[in-house]
């Protein structure tokens, strides 16, 4: 098993564990609404029944999720220059 292998399989234990604790907390907090009524509490879109099943107590759909999880973690996308200018101005001020 070469470094790639390795990362590869260090990769996908992370993913695993976060999928088994994302549906443990679900569980915990049990399900209030049929599989195929659940929406998205941001943008009232309604959430597909197979990531309702796959992460129980989910109350965001794919793409608000993944917004929500790139904003906490910092990461912009292109939709958000102004963010992005915000924060090169930022750094441009820090260095000089």
């Amino acid at each position: 098993m070469d470094i790639a292998d390795m990362a590869d399989k260090f990769i996908e234990d992370q993913v695993l564990t976060s999928v088994r604790r994302i549906r443990e907390h679900g569980v915990k907090q049990g399900v209030s609404a049929p599989l195929n009524q659940r929406r998205c509490s941001h943008c009232d879109t309604p959430i597909p029944r197979a990531r309702v099943k796959a992460v129980p107590g989910c109350s965001l759909c794919v793409p608000c999720a993944t917004r929500q999880e790139r904003e906490q973690a910092g990461i912009f996308t292109a939709t958000e220059p102004q963010r992005i200018n915000a924060e090169l101005d930022d750094y441009l001020l820090s260095i000089c």
